[in-house]
């Protein structure tokens, strides 16, 4: 009993004096991507993103319009379809280098953006 008085004395101590730090880096850096229409345009919104090399990346894609739009990144193999209305979660490692578009593969007219890996 009394080891576990003391393990958790220590505990507490070096917590409260930052002994111990819990690491974000495993956490995903999350993003909102939405797929809208502005003006006369349909785009993905934002234009671009920047994450780190090596990242666990989360994206939460919205479509707030009225028809499937498809979201792909050709360099990571990412080919998804999100329904008029509806929303999907991709989480992927930015492991690759530079720019990597993204775009509607169903609409090739529609503007989409990069993600910048640094």
């Amino acid at each position: 009993m009394v080891k576990k008085i003391a393990l958790v004395g220590f505990i507490l101590s070096a917590l409260m004096t930052g002994g111990f730090q819990i690491s974000s880096a495993d956490s995903p850096k999350m993003f909102e991507l939405v797929a809208k229409v502005e003006g006369n345009a349909k785009i993905w919104s934002p234009a671009s993103l920047t994450v780190p090399q090596g990242q666990t990346v989360k994206l939460t894609l919205k479509n707030t319009t009225d028809a499937e739009h498809g979201f792909s990144i050709d360099e990571l193999k990412i080919k998804e379809l999100i329904p008029a209305g509806g929303s999907k979660e991709i989480t992927m490692i930015a492991d690759s280098n530079g720019p990597l578009r993204y775009y509607c593969h169903l609409h090739k007219a529609h503007v989409g953006g990069q993600m910048m890996i640094q």
